[in-house]
């Protein structure tokens, strides 16, 4: 490996829910392209959390991400609890990339999967999960699922039914002594703009788009900001809670619902959910592997997590089901 440098010529600093970042690099475009934490693209952090404050670099962060461009040494990886170390010829792949999602900095690559173990580490967890809220009631949906398994089109059909916008791809909470807090999540989402034109025209008549005219609909994506739709609170302190695991197919008229009453099975599926992201293998810019982030005590305090969660001490879990439903079925079963 090659020697890491004393001193960086470029750095930048960032506090995300409260855990401070130090990013630092031999190759200033490495950390200060502009695309990847402002709205506008796909792949931008933004899509992963709602507010992201850039402060001053220094010694005394909680973690750090440093990259060195030297195309004289192999691609290599090495992670920490508190740093994160990347090298190898990073130019040329930033240059030759295509997917940026799956980049360095982009809101499916490195710095956010190891970002996620540090806020572990802080005793705030995640699922890949979009967030709906009911003020009324104050419960909070929580729609849990892969890419593809239906979470925008809650946040759709949220939108039509007046409901408030809490989080569009990652769900954040922590355990406290009065209970559990959710943290508001990115407010930001990419969607088909097919979405709007076939399943939800009304939701994107409420936000006031004006869609791009695309060949095809299904096949291009849009940056939607939901901020105007958003909670009121960016924390919600003992929400009543359902948890929805939906699989939504195109032309599937009525749902079909489950009840996960079994709370060992609502614990499997949730941790399973909050590990997705920590520990799975990545193929950076389509050509370099990089293994999940995991490790036995972080996945240990995870599940431990996740089983006071489902056990819910001081607060209810109102439902737990499996959905299998069309766009515009979603919620049959569910309210």
């Amino acid at each position: 490996m090659a020697t890491k440098p004393t001193a960086w010529p470029h750095t930048r600093g960032f506090e995300i829910l409260g855990i401070t970042y130090g990013l630092a690099s031999s190759k200033r475009d490495l950390i200060f392209n502009p695309e990847f934490f402002e709205p506008g693209e796909i792949h931008s952090q933004i899509t992963n959390w709602s507010q992201i404050e850039e402060i001053a670099y220094g010694t005394d962060l909680d973690a750090y991400a440093f990259f060195l461009d030297d195309r004289s040494v192999p691609f290599e990886v090495q992670a920490n609890e508190a740093e994160l170390f990347v090298q190898g010829d990073l130019g040329r792949v930033e240059r030759r990339g295509r997917d940026r999602r799956w980049s360095l900095l982009g809101n499916l690559g490195l710095f956010f999967r190891y970002a996620l173990t540090v806020q572990e580490r802080q005793g705030i967890y995640s699922f890949h999960a979009s967030a709906i809220y009911k003020p009324q009631e104050h419960e909070l949906l929580v729609i849990v699922g892969k890419a593809g398994a239906g979470k925008t089109v809650y946040l759709l059909e949220a939108l039509v039914r007046g409901y408030q916008i809490f989080s569009t791809e990652m769900t954040y909470f922590r355990l406290e002594p009065q209970g559990v807090v959710f943290y508001r999540g990115a407010l930001m989402d990419n969607i088909r703009v097919g979405s709007f034109v076939y399943d939800f025209p009304e939701a994107a008549q409420r936000l006031g788009l004006e869609l791009p005219q695309v060949q095809n609909p299904w096949e291009a994506k849009i940056s939607v900001d939901l901020c105007s739709v958003m909670t009121d609170r960016a924390e919600l302190v003992n929400p009543r809670l359902s948890f929805i695991f939906p699989r939504i197919e195109a032309g599937r008229e009525h749902s079909i619902v489950h009840d996960v009453t079994s709370p060992r099975t609502l614990t499997r599926l949730l941790f399973e959910s909050a590990s997705e992201k920590i520990g799975a293998t990545a193929l950076l810019y389509e050509e370099l592997p990089v293994t999940g982030l995991d490790g036995p005590p972080l996945a240990q305090a995870r599940y431990k997590a996740v089983s006071h969660l489902v056990a819910a001490p001081h607060w209810e879990i109102k439902q737990a089901r499996t959905v299998l439903a069309g766009p515009k079925s979603s919620m049959e079963g569910v309210e």
